[in-house]
Protein backbone atom coordinates (compact mmCIF):
# COMPACT_ATOMS: atom_id res chain seq x y z
CA UNK A 1 0.00 0.00 0.00
CA UNK A 2 2.79 2.45 0.73
CA UNK A 3 4.75 1.36 -2.97
CA UNK A 4 1.31 2.52 -4.49
CA UNK A 5 0.76 5.73 -2.89
CA UNK A 6 4.35 6.99 -3.60
CA UNK A 7 4.27 6.21 -6.88
CA UNK A 8 0.96 7.47 -7.12
CA UNK A 9 1.93 10.70 -5.54
CA UNK A 10 5.00 11.00 -7.39
CA UNK A 11 3.19 10.66 -10.86
CA UNK A 12 0.55 13.44 -9.55
CA UNK A 13 3.36 15.81 -8.61
CA UNK A 14 5.19 15.26 -11.61
CA UNK A 15 2.98 14.90 -14.61
CA UNK A 16 0.50 17.83 -15.70
CA UNK A 17 -2.70 15.76 -16.22
CA UNK A 18 -5.72 16.34 -18.56
CA UNK A 19 -8.93 13.58 -18.56
CA UNK A 20 -10.75 14.21 -21.18
CA UNK A 21 -14.65 12.53 -21.21
CA UNK A 22 -16.33 10.79 -24.14
CA UNK A 23 -18.69 7.19 -24.49
CA UNK A 24 -18.80 4.90 -27.29
CA UNK A 25 -22.07 2.81 -28.28
CA UNK A 26 -20.98 -1.05 -26.85
CA UNK A 27 -23.60 -2.55 -28.66
CA UNK A 28 -20.71 -4.80 -30.62
CA UNK A 29 -18.22 -5.29 -27.98
CA UNK A 30 -20.47 -6.65 -25.77
CA UNK A 31 -22.07 -8.71 -28.37
CA UNK A 32 -18.93 -10.07 -29.35
CA UNK A 33 -18.38 -10.68 -25.73
CA UNK A 34 -21.32 -12.98 -25.76
CA UNK A 35 -20.64 -14.87 -28.88
CA UNK A 36 -16.81 -15.78 -27.78
CA UNK A 37 -17.73 -16.99 -24.17
CA UNK A 38 -20.54 -18.51 -25.67
CA UNK A 39 -17.76 -20.54 -28.00
CA UNK A 40 -15.48 -20.72 -25.73
CA UNK A 41 -17.40 -21.96 -22.90
CA UNK A 42 -16.35 -19.35 -20.30
CA UNK A 43 -16.64 -15.63 -19.67
CA UNK A 44 -13.82 -13.98 -21.71
CA UNK A 45 -12.86 -10.78 -20.64
CA UNK A 46 -13.66 -7.50 -21.30
CA UNK A 47 -10.29 -6.51 -21.18
CA UNK A 48 -9.10 -8.66 -23.96
CA UNK A 49 -11.48 -7.28 -26.28
CA UNK A 50 -10.31 -3.69 -25.27
CA UNK A 51 -6.49 -4.40 -25.68
CA UNK A 52 -7.60 -5.80 -29.34
CA UNK A 53 -9.69 -2.91 -30.33
CA UNK A 54 -6.69 -0.78 -28.84
CA UNK A 55 -3.55 -1.99 -30.71
CA UNK A 56 -4.25 -0.54 -33.86
CA UNK A 57 -5.48 3.06 -32.50
CA UNK A 58 -1.96 3.49 -30.91
CA UNK A 59 -0.30 2.22 -33.24
CA UNK A 60 -1.54 5.40 -35.49
CA UNK A 61 -1.21 7.78 -32.42
CA UNK A 62 1.91 6.78 -31.01
CA UNK A 63 1.74 9.90 -28.35
CA UNK A 64 -0.61 8.13 -26.40
CA UNK A 65 2.20 4.42 -26.43
CA UNK A 66 5.25 6.65 -25.17
CA UNK A 67 7.66 7.43 -22.52
CA UNK A 68 8.82 10.85 -21.56
CA UNK A 69 12.03 11.15 -19.79
CA UNK A 70 12.99 14.87 -19.18
CA UNK A 71 13.09 16.23 -22.67
CA UNK A 72 13.53 12.90 -24.39
CA UNK A 73 10.12 11.62 -25.98
CA UNK A 74 10.28 7.61 -27.00
CA UNK A 75 8.01 6.50 -28.84
CA UNK A 76 7.43 3.38 -28.61
CA UNK A 77 7.21 0.54 -31.50
CA UNK A 78 5.82 -2.25 -28.77
CA UNK A 79 2.64 -2.39 -27.09
CA UNK A 80 2.98 -3.37 -23.71
CA UNK A 81 -0.65 -3.43 -22.17
CA UNK A 82 -1.29 -2.79 -18.38
CA UNK A 83 -4.53 -3.24 -16.86
CA UNK A 84 -5.80 -2.62 -13.14
CA UNK A 85 -6.47 -5.94 -11.11
CA UNK A 86 -7.53 -5.51 -7.51
CA UNK A 87 -4.98 -7.81 -5.69
CA UNK A 88 -6.50 -7.99 -2.12
CA UNK A 89 -4.23 -4.92 -0.72
CA UNK A 90 -4.88 -2.53 -3.32
CA UNK A 91 -4.56 -2.09 -7.14
CA UNK A 92 -1.61 -3.99 -9.25
CA UNK A 93 -1.22 -3.34 -12.73
CA UNK A 94 -0.38 -6.57 -14.68
CA UNK A 95 0.82 -6.49 -17.88
CA UNK A 96 0.48 -8.18 -21.26
CA UNK A 97 3.54 -7.70 -23.62
CA UNK A 98 3.18 -7.48 -27.51
CA UNK A 99 -0.35 -6.93 -28.00
CA UNK A 100 -0.51 -6.11 -31.54
CA UNK A 101 1.26 -9.81 -31.91
CA UNK A 102 -1.76 -11.79 -30.02
CA UNK A 103 -4.43 -12.68 -30.92
CA UNK A 104 -7.79 -12.62 -29.10
CA UNK A 105 -7.44 -15.93 -28.17
CA UNK A 106 -4.08 -15.63 -26.53
CA UNK A 107 -4.78 -12.17 -24.93
CA UNK A 108 -7.76 -13.64 -23.21
CA UNK A 109 -6.20 -16.54 -21.74
CA UNK A 110 -3.47 -14.22 -20.61
CA UNK A 111 -5.77 -11.77 -18.65
CA UNK A 112 -7.15 -14.59 -16.85
CA UNK A 113 -3.89 -15.94 -15.88
CA UNK A 114 -2.30 -12.44 -15.06
CA UNK A 115 -5.63 -11.32 -12.74
CA UNK A 116 -5.48 -15.12 -10.83
CA UNK A 117 -2.26 -14.27 -10.47
CA UNK A 118 -2.83 -10.95 -9.05
CA UNK A 119 -5.17 -12.10 -6.44
CA UNK A 120 -2.86 -15.08 -5.33
CA UNK A 121 -0.27 -12.62 -4.77
CA UNK A 122 2.13 -14.50 -7.31
CA UNK A 123 2.83 -12.15 -9.70
CA UNK A 124 6.32 -11.28 -11.06
CA UNK A 125 8.20 -8.05 -10.76
CA UNK A 126 8.52 -9.02 -15.20
CA UNK A 127 4.72 -9.66 -14.59
CA UNK A 128 3.84 -5.81 -13.42
CA UNK A 129 6.50 -3.62 -14.70
CA UNK A 130 7.63 -2.18 -18.47
CA UNK A 131 3.78 -1.09 -19.35
CA UNK A 132 3.50 1.89 -22.20
CA UNK A 133 -0.43 2.27 -21.82
CA UNK A 134 -2.49 1.33 -19.30
CA UNK A 135 -6.59 0.57 -19.38
CA UNK A 136 -8.99 0.32 -15.97
CA UNK A 137 -12.54 -1.58 -15.99
CA UNK A 138 -13.83 0.36 -13.55
CA UNK A 139 -16.60 -0.75 -14.92
CA UNK A 140 -16.43 -4.25 -13.06
CA UNK A 141 -17.20 -2.58 -9.59
CA UNK A 142 -19.75 -0.73 -11.57
CA UNK A 143 -18.29 2.61 -12.02
CA UNK A 144 -18.34 5.16 -14.36
CA UNK A 145 -16.12 8.12 -15.72
CA UNK A 146 -13.50 8.47 -13.26
CA UNK A 147 -10.31 10.48 -13.49
CA UNK A 148 -6.94 7.61 -13.82
CA UNK A 149 -3.69 8.80 -12.46
CA UNK A 150 -1.15 8.08 -15.08
CA UNK A 151 1.16 5.35 -14.46
CA UNK A 152 4.97 6.87 -14.33
CA UNK A 153 6.79 5.91 -17.17
CA UNK A 154 3.91 6.14 -19.28
CA UNK A 155 2.05 9.02 -21.30
CA UNK A 156 -1.61 8.16 -21.24
CA UNK A 157 -4.35 5.67 -19.52
CA UNK A 158 -7.92 4.38 -20.66
CA UNK A 159 -10.74 3.77 -18.21
CA UNK A 160 -14.03 2.30 -19.10
CA UNK A 161 -16.54 2.19 -17.22
CA UNK A 162 -19.89 -0.17 -16.75
CA UNK A 163 -22.20 0.40 -19.76
CA UNK A 164 -26.20 1.47 -19.42
CA UNK A 165 -28.81 1.99 -21.54
CA UNK A 166 -29.34 5.96 -21.94
CA UNK A 167 -31.78 6.92 -24.82
CA UNK A 168 -30.02 8.08 -27.39
CA UNK A 169 -30.45 10.21 -30.57
CA UNK A 170 -28.82 8.65 -33.62
CA UNK A 171 -29.52 9.48 -37.59
CA UNK A 172 -32.93 11.20 -36.46
CA UNK A 173 -34.43 8.45 -34.47
CA UNK A 174 -34.41 7.61 -31.29
CA UNK A 175 -32.56 4.68 -29.56
CA UNK A 176 -31.63 3.16 -26.59
CA UNK A 177 -27.98 2.05 -26.57
CA UNK A 178 -25.38 0.28 -23.99
CA UNK A 179 -23.22 3.71 -23.34
CA UNK A 180 -19.94 2.87 -22.14
CA UNK A 181 -18.30 5.72 -20.47
CA UNK A 182 -14.46 6.58 -21.51
CA UNK A 183 -12.13 8.56 -19.22
CA UNK A 184 -8.88 9.09 -21.18
CA UNK A 185 -6.04 11.09 -18.93
CA UNK A 186 -2.55 12.01 -20.67
CA UNK A 187 0.60 13.65 -20.05
CA UNK A 188 -0.24 17.21 -21.19
CA UNK A 189 3.49 17.85 -21.90
CA UNK A 190 3.07 15.56 -24.56
CA UNK A 191 -0.35 15.12 -25.97
CA UNK A 192 -2.96 18.49 -26.50
CA UNK A 193 -5.97 16.69 -27.25
CA UNK A 194 -7.93 13.82 -27.75
CA UNK A 195 -10.76 14.17 -30.27
CA UNK A 196 -8.90 11.43 -32.77
CA UNK A 197 -8.13 8.73 -30.79
CA UNK A 198 -11.97 8.69 -29.12
CA UNK A 199 -12.97 9.02 -32.84
CA UNK A 200 -10.53 5.84 -33.73
CA UNK A 201 -11.82 3.89 -30.52
CA UNK A 202 -15.48 4.56 -31.13
CA UNK A 203 -15.15 2.69 -34.67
Amino acid sequence: RRAIAERLSKSWREIPHVTTYDAFDASALLERRRRLSGDVGESVPIEALIMRALAPVLARHREFNASLDGDQLTLHGDLHLGFAVDGGDGLLVAVVRDVGRKDLGSLAREVVDLARAAKERSLTRDQMTGATFTISNIGAVGGGYGTPIIPLGTTAILSIGRADDPVVIRDGGIHVAPMAPLSLSYDHRVVDGVAQIFHALAE
